[in-house]
């Protein structure tokens, strides 16, 4: 295939500590150049938005087909028609067939909500009860009693058509409202959006925020061009890209945010997420665990015990299943990087490296007062277990022997995160796609139903998902790191 890399980007310099405004003003950069490209120059993009598979790019023949698939206008356009697993659940086909048959979606939308959602709630039920007929019967006191192969809810044959025409038909609706100089289906044209990218969960979404967001770029956009002067087709596309980047800001995690870091042509906001507030899919492989504890290690000794600087982990926000008010932290990539953080502070809160089945007590301790779940205290006990293993002797020896560094870690809350959307990933479901000619899709529903601790859902190690990450990283370290002097006394006089 033909592959078409993202142009080339000027150095940018980090933004450290980034106020909203920040976000804001990278995010007009994006829509302005829809309508005043600069090639010299082409803005950041947020990760994956440049990339349509795991960190590969589109094809020359995907940009002529879909138009610009860096922006939403075409890359949404893309995902809609590539992949039928994505479009709305089958029952919803009489429901949207009859929806673009009225004059405009945007007005005619508020009358079909009820519907869709209604269709959306079976569809998710359908999917957890198969799934949960699966692990029926077993009691989850091991990985394998987790794991799970991914159920999709059925899509219709004209799935693909029919969502692809909603996109276009809200676009042109809002676009001729703003050609007009009002936007009365904001909302409207929101709510659409997010279902198309989320037809389960999407239809739920709190969009107070986002319409602020959304009406914000659109004044900071005018005030540098007139929306007289654009084609609806131009209004089509800016409103597109409005839409994405007021989603992005409504993350709550971007109040954690401590570094907006530049490189080749992506824009990489990294935040500081609580360590005990992460949720997992995947399990972890115990000895890569191990492996990665090492490379910490050795990564806080090359820093004289300051810090310890790891490969951001990636995280995004996902509603809960079992909490309706409550949202998830799942982990996107970096399980291991955050297991081996999790055992190394349980170490290092470890005057000494006592036998086995004391340890293993001390785990279940220390699983409970951080509010880790089921599947965390599973994974971190076999962790635990490959450690105390003969196998794997040469690892013990050298926690024992780097006990002063491992202390480092005890008072360690945070962990630094890309923070990034699920619903703009095209992530793979690697139980389901070998021997098919393309890869199959997970749902962003299904990161809530594997991520929820209170569900005996999980993927398997290495072999369930991948979303890819990005070329480019920046170092960045857990904190805080090190300890506090009179524990560091103490421990010395208990060791």
């Amino acid at each position: 295939m033909n592959i078409k890399r993202p142009l080339p980007r000027l150095p940018r310099e980090d933004i450290s500590n980034p106020a909203i405004e920040d976000f804001v003003g990278l995010a007009l950069i994006r829509m302005l150049h829809i309508v005043a490209p600069s090639f010299e120059n082409p803005p950041p993009r947020l990760f994956p938005l440049a990339e349509s598979l795991r960190w590969d790019f589109f094809t020359f023949g995907d940009w002529d087909e879909y138009g610009d698939v860096e922006t939403e206008h075409g890359r949404l356009a893309y995902t809609l028609s590539t992949y039928p697993e994505r479009g709305a659940p089958s029952a919803s086909e009489n429901t949207l067939q009859s929806l673009l048959s009225q004059a405009s979606v945007l007005v005619e939308w508020p009358g079909v909500v009820p519907t869709l959602k209604m269709h959306a709630e079976a569809a998710l039920e359908y999917v957890s009860d198969r799934q949960c007929n699966c692990t029926s019967g077993r009691g989850c006191t091991t990985k394998s009693d987790y794991l799970t192969v991914p159920v999709d809810y059925e899509a219709g044959e004209s799935a693909p058509g029919i969502s692809l025409l909603l996109w276009k038909r809200s676009l042109r609706d809002i676009a001729k409202q703003l050609a007009k100089g009002c936007s009365t289906g904001a909302v409207e044209f929101l709510q659409i959006h997010a279902y198309l990218k989320d037809p389960i969960y999407g239809l739920n979404r709190s969009l107070k925020m986002q319409h602020f967001f959304f009406t914000h770029l659109l004044n900071k956009f005018q005030t540098k061009i007139s929306m007289d002067c654009l084609s609806l087709g131009d209004l089509e596309r800016v409103a597109a890209q409005a839409v994405q980047e007021s989603a992005y800001l409504t993350c709550p995690l971007l109040e954690r945010t401590t570094l907006i870091h530049f490189q080749a042509h992506h824009q990489l906001p990294y935040a500081d997420v609580p360590l005990d507030s992460l949720a997992r899919a995947e399990f972890s492989v115990p000895s890569h665990v191990l492996e990665v504890a090492k490379e910490m290690l050795q990564a806080a000794a090359a820093n004289d015990g300051q810090a310890c600087p790891i490969v951001p982990i990636l995280v995004t926000t996902r509603p809960s299943f079992s909490n309706n008010d409550g949202y998830l932290t799942p982990i996107i990539d970096g399980n291991h990087r955050a297991a081996a953080s999790l055992l190394l502070r349980f170490l290092a809160n470890e005057p000494s490296f006592t036998d086995f089945s004391i340890m293993s007590q001390n785990l279940l301790e220390y699983c409970h007062v951080h509010h880790l779940g089921r599947k965390w205290e599973i994974d971190l006990s076999d962790a635990l277990n490959d450690l105390y293993n003969h196998s794997s002797c040469e690892f013990y020896q050298y926690f024992l022997a780097n006990h002063q560094i491992v202390r480092k870690f005890a008072q360690v809350k945070y962990i630094p995160a890309l923070v990034v959307q699920e619903e703009d990933f095209h992530t793979i479901c690697k139980q389901r796609s070998v021997g098919k000619p393309k890869p199959v899709l997970l749902h962003p529903f299904h990161q809530t139903l594997f991520n929820d601790d209170e569900l005996s859902f999980a993927l398997p190690q290495k072999a369930g998902q991948t979303h890819g990450r990005p070329e480019a990283f920046r170092l960045l370290s857990l904190s805080p790191f090190g300890k506090p002097k009179w524990l560091r006394d103490q421990r010395e006089r208990d060791f």
